[in-house]
């Protein structure tokens, strides 16, 4: 015999709601599994990704990961860790936002020079994608993915910037697109874990907006630090911030931040050139601090009367790439001064005996 048992139509919609917000929080809460899958990590025991880390090109792709990662530690992240807390921590406090514009998805190196922001806000040209559901994924699609990060890591993680072409081209032709993965993997690697991702839109006054709109696109993630029970939020923007091209929204949202701590490697040389006056006069006005190599904001445009330089490294002069941004400036600070030598590579030059870091200071 077969009963029926009438439930009251509000309480069925009590249910319903409570089991969609348990799903919607499973679904978040997963999100650092989905992290710690594409960086070669373990992820949490019963995790539905956990078959997925069995198999045999998942498990090279972690060996490729932790060996990538691990060089990196060596060679790079633990040499800034030191010259951190000796040189920059006693100069600017660190519980300001970090503002690392035309840096694309690099939350490593955000991180490692500004562990204690308890923001982070990140710029690039590259898209913000949607992850799709790993287990829909045919293990072909899903085996091309992790071989995608490994190459679009490649120069990050050995030469310290993005190949924003090559990496754009990868992440096009895999089922995994955009800067999410690279964000991801970087998330996990840092040693943190996520607790929600909203994707928002800059409205020209500024104000950040629930979804994809018109103007700028962007994602948020708010992200939980173990180590000091500190949640932080990471926003990264896809935005053109030549003069031509840069919305008022970012410009406004930005100017809002200060005073920031910010970063600059590998910028192209952008701010060297006209075309790019608002953004380096963004900066110039919102910055209390700025850490750049000689890709960033001229030496010319930091006037002694509002700031302090402090100089690392060496100049050598760009790359051949960029050969027509040296400044003479610059080379004459060196010569006037004795730098401390750098123990990492930072920007272009790879070499730290040809890296120079530049740390200004406002007054």
């Amino acid at each position: 015999m077969k009963y029926c048992i009438k439930i009251p139509i509000a309480l069925l919609v009590c249910v319903l709601m409570i089991q969609g917000a348990s799903a919607q929080n499973s679904r978040l809460a997963s999100a650092t599994d989905v992290a710690r899958y594409l960086a070669g990590m373990p992820v949490s025991e019963g995790s539905p990704l956990a078959s997925l880390t069995r198999d045999p090109q998942w498990l090279a792709h972690s060996n490729a990961m932790n060996l990538s990662f691990a060089k990196a530690e060596t060679r790079q992240l633990s040499n800034i860790r030191t010259w951190r807390a000796t040189m920059l921590a006693p100069v600017i406090p660190a519980n300001r936002v970090c503002l690392y514009l035309f840096g694309g998805p690099d939350f490593l190196y955000a991180n490692v020079f500004y562990p204690d922001a308890p923001a982070y806000v990140l710029q690039g040209l590259e898209t913000i994608d949607a992850i799709p559901d790993l287990l829909t994924l045919p293990a072909q699609a899903l085996n091309g993915t992790l071989q995608n990060i490994e190459v679009s890591l490649n120069t990050a993680l050995n030469f310290t910037y993005f190949e924003t072409k090559d990496m754009r081209e990868n992440f096009s032709r895999s089922e995994l697109k955009g800067v999410l993965p690279i964000l991801f993997v970087f998330i996990a690697r840092c040693g943190l874990t996520i607790a929600k991702i909203d994707y928002v839109s800059l409205a020209p006054n500024g104000a950040v907006v629930d979804g994809f709109r018109s103007g700028v696109r962007g994602v948020r993630i708010l992200l939980d630090d173990p180590r000091s029970s500190q949640e932080k939020s990471l926003y990264y923007f896809s935005a053109d911030l030549s003069n031509g091209s840069m919305s008022p929204g970012i410009l406004r949202f930005c100017s809002n931040l200060g005073p920031t701590n910010s970063l600059l490697k590998s910028a192209s040389y952008l701010m060297h050139e006209d075309s790019f006056s608002t953004v380096r006069t963004l900066l110039l006005n919102v910055s209390a601090s700025i850490v750049e190599d000689d890709s960033g904001i001229p030496v010319r445009d930091f006037g002694p009367d509002r700031w302090t330089l402090r100089l690392f490294g060496s100049y050598v002069g760009p790359i051949e790439l960029f050969k027509n941004f040296y400044q003479n400036d610059l080379y004459q600070d060196y010569g006037a001064n004795s730098p401390k030598p750098l123990t990492f590579g930072f920007g272009y030059q790879i070499n730290r005996r040809s890296s120079n870091l530049i740390v200004a200071v406002r007054k």
